[in-house]
């Protein structure tokens, strides 16, 4: 079974990327290839495999990307169907509804034997959040006021990267919560001054590489987001601040310093 394909549990369907707790429902990674037969039924329905009920093959559009093989070539009738309209039950992804039932699959394993899951990694809460320029010169901040964290830039610089640790919350909180972004940092503020003006930059209008969608006046990372300081000629160093106001926990890796 592919992560992405759903079981079928109490009438909704779960994706089973949300239930793996490492012992009775795990990721097999002893291989690299193989081959996957979708069962497609005249309505999606609910059908049984090695007794587990699970879901039948529903066409939302991805079946340009199958490959065919052998003298038969089949005629596709591109009718696309939809979760909302054509589902055999509702999806449920949120997390209040797929935790509990996360934790009873993985108690149950426990029960059954099956030994626990490795920690892969150490979970951390800081960020190592810093700043790499142009000329890859790593700018660690100069003072931290409540969530306001300061830089220092150097004269010339026309832009920074904002780098940081960045994790997906599905692998550090857990996977029934339904968000794989890899998320650095979110801020909700970057304010640039110098001796003679203080100017705030505004998220939204960022459409560099390493952001998130702006979201309620807020902005997530991905770990480095490109972030212009250009905005008129200048010869000596500049402040900037960051408003971080969400952030971790992270994986501890020592590959959240990025190299320019």
């Amino acid at each position: 079974m592919t992560p992405e394909h759903c079981l079928y549990f109490d009438g909704k369907f779960i994706p089973a990327r949300m239930l793996v707790n490492g012992g009775s429902i795990a990721y097999d990674r002893s291989f690299s290839r193989y081959d996957y037969y979708h069962i497609e039924t005249a309505d999606y329905s609910v059908i049984f495999a090695v007794s587990m009920p699970t879901e039948s093959y529903l066409d939302t559009g991805d079946r340009a990307a199958f490959r065919q093989t052998g003298d038969v070539i089949p005629i596709p009738k591109r009718v696309l169907r939809n979760w909302e309209m054509d589902a055999a039950a509702p999806l449920l992804t949120a997390r209040r509804e797929v935790e509990p039932l996360f934790r009873l699959l993985a108690q149950r394993s426990k029960e059954l034997g099956f030994p626990p899951a490795e920690i892969a990694a150490q979970i951390v809460k800081d960020s190592n959040l810093h700043l790499v320029t142009e000329e890859g010169e790593i700018l660690r901040p100069t003072r931290k006021v409540e969530d306001r964290v300061v830089f220092t830039l150097p004269a010339h610089c026309r832009q920074v990267r904002i780098v940081s640790r960045a994790a997906r919350p599905s692998d550090v909180i857990g996977p029934f919560l339904d968000d794989r972004r890899h998320l650095g940092v979110l801020l909700s503020q970057v304010t640039l001054w110098d001796a003679a003006q203080t100017q705030d930059i505004d998220l939204g209008e960022l459409s560099t590489s390493g952001w998130y969608p702006l979201d309620g006046g807020l902005r997530w990372t991905n770990g480095d987001a490109l972030l212009p300081v250009e905005t008129r000629e200048f010869q000596h160093s500049r402040m900037l601040a960051l408003r971080v106001v969400a952030g971790g926990p992270y994986i501890e890796d020592d590959r959240a310093t990025i190299a320019a």
